[in-house]
């Protein structure tokens, strides 16, 4: 009995040290395996770039004239009316200005009257011929010299009063808000080669645009109305929406590539977003919703051409021989034989089935975000764990024991 006994622990103890040798043996194909899930969910088509934000409507406000700024009425953010009054240029030197060209005007009108009074005394002198032809024009021409010169002192006249009492004032021309101010009191401004700017004012904060840049490879895909979502550093959690404006033809080329640039409208009503940020903006080129999609992984896995071969005799064999191949949803519920799809718009899903073997779903693959696709095909359900990466011997998975008997990873459904 004790013989019997012993004999029985050595078989245990040898039967424990192969297995535990076999299985140490075996290489740990489970942990070589990666899956996708097919999932339920929404696909974004998207071309992204970069923009600036600005405001709509922005009108600069200068001064006509030289000199010195008096008052400024207004600060930055002010909200104003139009003709709100924003600053005063000093009056001092503009008064003097008016007042001499004022004594200039009566000067030329005194100079016109003389010439006019000379001209109709020659007239009388000439009827009686006491004068010549030739010193009555001389008369005539005079007078309209001074008629003339009268005319352009009134204008000149007219001029500084104009600067004295409308232009020393600068008024808002628009309803909006101050957004710049580049003006203090004191400061001495010249208008002689153009008109220097005091205020930047917006005419309407709450919308506002936004200049995108967007490569000549994605230009093509941007059309006006189209759908735009956007973010920024501010408010990284907001999501903002807006909508394509104008895509404008004239192309801008930024480190040798060419880009275009699209005006994209946006809402402001909360008045968070502000002038000169930096969007991070995304065009909708295509948006499916609530759509069976899987990783482009997935739709991108081949197995060897050994494990491809057993596959395909395996389904062979189940089928039979003679039969025909099993079509896809798409060709068996299309009686038109001409609009079914074709093989090549096929794609092969690979899943491990119930019996633990590996097996393969074709689909028709549609839209894709760049990291998942959508999908749709017979047979087709969320929750199916397809094989993105497979690393295992050629001799495993060339035996019987192999890939195919392997446990298949849980498998979830609606």
């Amino acid at each position: 009995m004790k013989k019997f006994l012993i004999i029985i622990v050595i078989l245990a103890v040898i039967a424990a040290v192969v297995v535990y040798f076999v299985k140490k043996k075996a290489p740990d194909t489970e942990s070589k395996i990666e899956y996708a899930e097919v999932t339920r969910g929404d696909i974004e088509n998207v071309v992204s770039s970069t923009g600036a934000l600005e405001t709509t409507g922005t009108v600069e406000v200068g001064t006509q004239i030289s000199g010195t700024v008096d008052r400024v009425l207004v600060d930055y953010n002010d909200v104003v009316k139009v003709d709100q009054v924003l600053a005063v240029m000093d009056t001092t030197q503009l008064h003097l200005t008016m007042e001499s060209s004022r004594a200039e005007l009566q000067a030329s009108k005194a100079r016109m009257l003389q010439a006019k009074l000379e001209y109709e005394s020659n007239q009388e002198l000439f009827e009686k011929e006491l004068i010549s032809e030739y010193d009555l024009e001389e008369s005539r021409i005079g007078f309209m010299a001074a008629e003339a010169s009268y005319t352009s002192v009134s204008i000149n006249y007219q001029k500084n009063r104009n600067n004295l009492e409308l232009y020393s004032v600068i008024r808002s021309p628009i309803n909006g808000t101050v957004i710049d101010r580049d003006v203090e009191e004191g400061q001495t401004v010249a208008a002689s080669l153009s008109a220097p700017t005091l205020f930047t004012i917006a005419k309407d904060l709450s919308r506002m645009e936004i200049l995108a840049y967007v490569d000549e490879s994605d230009i093509g895909e941007i059309r006006k109305g189209m759908a735009v979502q956007f973010t920024v550093d501010a408010f990284p959690d907001n999501t903002y929406s807006g909508e394509v404006k104008q895509v404008r033809l004239m192309p801008e080329t930024v480190s040798n590539v060419v880009n275009y640039i699209v005006v994209i409208s946006a809402d402001n009503h909360d008045l968070k977003l502000m002038p000169g940020m930096t969007a991070t903006v995304d065009f909708i080129i295509e948006q499916k919703q609530d759509v069976l999609m899987v990783s482009n992984a997935a739709l991108k896995f081949r197995p060897s051409m050994q494990m491809m071969r057993q596959t395909m005799e395996r389904k062979r064999s189940e089928r039979g021989e003679n039969a025909p191949p099993r079509r896809s949803e798409g060709e068996a519920g299309n009686g038109n034989g001409g609009n079914r799809p074709s093989f090549r718009d096929m794609s092969m899903l690979w899943f491990f089935n119930d019996k633990g073997e590996l097996d393969m779903m074709p689909v028709k693959a549609g839209s894709t975000d760049g990291v998942n696709t959508e999908i749709s095909g017979r047979n087709l359900a969320e929750g199916i764990q397809c094989v993105t990466k497979m690393e295992t011997d050629e001799e495993s998975s060339g035996s019987n024991g192999g890939l195919f008997g392997m446990p298949r990873p849980g498998r979830r459904g609606r």
